[in-house]
């Protein structure tokens, strides 16, 4: 397979991947919802999605590491995704809270190594340039551009009851364009291991793994419980995608000029910027009051808060480990973040709507990021 082909096929499967999550983030928790779920049970519900990164990743990337031809990362990909979409069958059935918190556990376990892996093979494909790799990456934000307003329009037509057919439709091209990732082999990890643990454990690393872990907390109330608070303050399904779509494409720009951006700007001045963005985003939700001209607004900063965060955190990634435990890397930093920071946040949003009101859950959003800011700052500073 030839370069552009290899490009072409991390491509399609961001594009494919984020269709997926395009339906599960902004939908699910409607689904959910009009099964008579609580808050804090949706936000229980939700929660596989993110803590099955604390489990799944290492394990996906120590196979991916290896170096054997049976645990290559197109295959390790290919297979998990099968089994995800077999589980996804489970779907169509009607459950009890705790066996489709089960189903849910297992969909999430083997979708959990997807991203992890083809993060590394696209750095590994850029040759660590931001550049390349945004316009790689950002195939993902059409992708998710795509399902969630498709969603939105189709959600509203024919009910949200058809969240399953969805999900298990986007699995199916899942597998489908796994076949096309390149076959390249990540570097084996028995070669740099000392390198890789004296790396692990230094006092830098560790402060970057903190403040990701804490702009996942900030981020969680967004992924599972904004569509339910927009839904809440009278916005449509098709509404609601459409909100969606407006952080996306301010993400897409982004990973498209990041490359002359980052060429003006320190990276890592930028990335501790992130989290103040954060904060200035989430405080803007929380005082809204519904108020769709600064939603709107706070949507644009998506492309800071996400976009940005992403690009640097994948260049520091890439920087401060080895080469020969770049999927592992990747893996922990996704453990921490979306696995630790994305359940406990995801939880804790749940939770907080029903003890205290939905606002306060975007106030967990606010104090997680100044956290996240003080050991970033930490960080570019050791």
């Amino acid at each position: 397979m030839n370069q552009t082909n290899r490009k072409r096929g991390l491509s399609a499967f961001f594009f494919t991947y984020s269709s997926y999550i395009g339906i599960f983030s902004p939908y699910l928790s409607l689904w959910l919802n009009s099964k008579g779920f609580s808050p804090a049970e949706i936000g229980i519900l939700m929660s596989p999605m993110q803590w099955s990164r604390v489990f799944g990743p290492p394990f996906w990337g120590v196979l991916a590491d290896s170096g054997k031809d049976v645990f290559s990362a197109k295959k390790i990909i290919t297979f998990s995704a099968f089994l995800a979409l077999f589980f996804s069958t489970f779907l169509f059935i009607e459950w009890s809270f705790p066996p489709l918190f089960l189903v849910f556990c297992l969909i999430s376990f083997f979708l959990s190594g997807h991203i992890p892996i083809t993060e590394s093979l696209a750095m590994e494909e850029s040759k660590g340039d931001l550049g390349t790799y945004g316009k790689i990456r950002l195939w993902g934000s059409i992708g998710f551009i795509f399902s969630v307003l498709a969603g939105g329009l189709f959600f509203d037509s024919f009910g949200i009851h058809h969240i399953p057919n969805t999900l298990f439709t986007s699995l199916f091209f899942l597998v489908l364009i796994s076949y096309f990732l390149p076959a390249n082999k990540i570097y084996n990890y028995k070669k740099e291991l000392i390198g890789f643990n004296k790396k692990l454990f230094t006092p830098r690393v560790k402060n970057f793994l903190i403040a990701s872990c804490f702009m996942l907390i900030a981020h969680a109330p967004l992924y599972t419980i904004f569509s339910l608070w927009l839904e809440n303050n009278g916005y449509s399904r098709t509404e609601i995608g459409a909100i969606w779509t407006l952080g996306v494409l301010s993400e897409i720009l982004f990973f498209y000029f990041q490359s002359k951006i980052f060429k003006r700007l320190n990276v890592k001045t930028v990335w501790v910027m992130c989290f103040f963005v954060a904060a200035l985003r989430f405080l803007m939700i929380m005082f809204s009051n519904g108020n769709l001209l600064v939603i709107l607004s706070s949507q644009l900063l998506h492309a800071l808060t996400f976009g940005a965060h992403h690009s640097v955190s994948m260049s520091l990634i890439n920087e401060w480990f080895p080469s020969g435990a770049q999927a592992r890397g990747q893996s922990l930093y996704t453990m921490m973040s979306y696995g630790i920071g994305g359940s406990v946040g995801g939880v804790a949003a749940g939770w907080i709507w029903e003890a205290f009101s939905p606002e306060s859950s975007f106030f967990l959003a606010v104090l997680a990021s100044l956290i996240g800011g003080f050991f970033a700052f930490k960080a570019i500073k050791l």
